[in-house]
């Protein structure tokens, strides 16, 4: 009887299959969950006052300025010092969508007067007559 060589191969070859398929549901869960994590971490300090000076009614355009001069209009992010020409236009829309628009500024304590002055300068541009500075209730 003749017997046959026998070659026995070792495969080497890694199957990669199920750890594609890991990532991509790790990718898929932080792609959903990271813009609710990004929307909740604008921090800002607001000013205090000794008194309240009465409720604001209606919040038609409501605007955040950060200490380092990141605005944030309804949750998007502009830089005022290279995103100045695209926030003027996203104010501009928001206000023609209203009949007789407020903006209401949530300026942190330690922000530059400028970025204020350039918040309020634009929304007077873009017709908006109504303006409130949020502050805090001292206790």
């Amino acid at each position: 009887m003749k017997q046959r060589e026998r070659h026995s191969h070792l495969i080497a070859d890694i199957n990669i299959a199920p750890f594609t398929d890991v990532i991509l549901v790790l990718l898929i869960i932080f792609m959903v969950t990271t813009p609710f994590i990004y929307r909740s971490s604008i921090k800002i300090t607001l000013p205090r006052v000794s008194h309240a000076t009465g409720q604001v009614e209606t919040r038609d355009i409501n605007v955040t300025i950060t200490a380092g001069g990141d605005v944030y209009l309804e949750n998007q992010r502009y830089n005022l010092r290279f995103d100045l020409n695209i926030f003027k236009f996203k104010l501009q829309s928001l206000a023609k969508t209203y009949s007789d628009p407020a903006i209401i500024i949530n300026g942190d304590r330690t922000v530059k007067y400028d970025y204020v002055v350039q918040v309020i300068d634009m929304a007077s541009r873009a017709g908006i007559k109504h303006l409130v500075l949020a502050t805090e209730v001292k206790r």
